[in-house]
């Protein structure tokens, strides 16, 4: 993992995944700023130097009017003044350019000609920008999420990254699967509160719900090898630039075990390394 720069300009063909490469520096913790006027480039690289904060990234391309021409003299200036910026050039072949505007239906910055001609005049423009760059992206073969590692390989830092944010879900099954759930532990097998008058009407991060649970050694080597597989994944993920993950407790309900599971792998797995929140979908149900 390389050297994480203190401006970043990201640059390259429509249609070549610029904006998959800017949603990954995002995510690692860069300030983006994209389609900004030419004229207002070199006073932001004046504030980026000034101001303490986290590293940037300035993404300029046939949008801004005479890009082409006056990019070479401006990335000259900017390393002059600025030794560290570097340059991302994002290309693709223009089959490939070609099909993703046709799946998207988005135009083209060059309208008023076929699809072709217009991938071949913006790559004939922009060689001058692609010779410059300090790291080309081929996206040709690379689907969003290889993009999105090939940049964190090589501009990623543990320090700047945002931490995975890990939502420990309750549910119940007779209200249907969470949508978005990642992971999802059936705990229908397990001894129900609900069967016990007094818990009944208690949900299951009650203290007295979560004394008589914990008294049954099946829930406790139930929630032991969960949250040693759960916490053994984690990382997996992480390295895999998953930002957001949901691991999903379903019991009958929704009110007992799967709210006790929840809560209490949520206190497990708090670190640094982790935004953790426990949330109870079918917790306070009526019924």
């Amino acid at each position: 993992m390389g050297s994480v720069p203190r401006a970043v300009v990201v640059s390259g063909l429509s249609g070549a995944g610029k904006s998959v490469v800017t949603r990954c520096f995002e995510d690692l913790g860069y300030r983006c700023v994209d389609n900004l006027p030419l004229e207002l480039i070199e006073p932001l690289f004046a504030h980026i130097w000034q101001v303490p904060g986290p590293p940037w990234v300035v993404v300029l391309d046939v949008r801004a009017e005479g890009f082409a021409g006056a990019f070479p003299d401006l990335i000259a200036r900017l390393r002059v003044a600025y030794p560290d910026v570097q340059v991302v050039f994002a290309e693709a072949s223009t089959e490939a350019i070609v099909q993703r505007f046709s799946e998207t239906r988005r135009p083209h910055p060059y309208r008023g000609m076929s699809l072709p001609a217009a991938v071949a005049r913006e790559r004939a423009e922009l060689e001058p920008v692609r010779v410059l760059a300090d790291k080309t992206f081929d996206t040709t073969g690379l689907t969003p999420h290889e993009l999105r590692a090939e940049v964190a390989a090589r501009f990623g830092s543990t320090e700047l990254a945002l931490p995975m944010v890990v939502r420990c879900e309750s549910f119940g099954f007779r209200y249907g699967l969470p949508p978005d759930a990642n992971l999802v532990f059936d705990l229908r097998f397990l001894p129900n509160p609900h069967f016990v008058p007094e818990l009944r009407p208690l949900p299951g991060d009650h203290p007295a719900v979560r004394a008589w649970l914990e008294r049954d050694p099946e829930v406790e080597e139930t929630f032991s090898r969960i949250r040693d597989l759960v916490a053994k994944l984690l990382p997996a993920y992480r390295r895999e630039q998953k930002s957001y993950l949901v691991v999903a407790f379903g019991c009958t309900g929704g009110k007992h075990r799967s709210v006790y599971f929840a809560d209490r792998l949520a206190r497990d797995l708090s670190s640094d390394e982790w935004v953790v929140a426990a949330q109870h979908r079918d917790r306070d149900r009526e019924g």
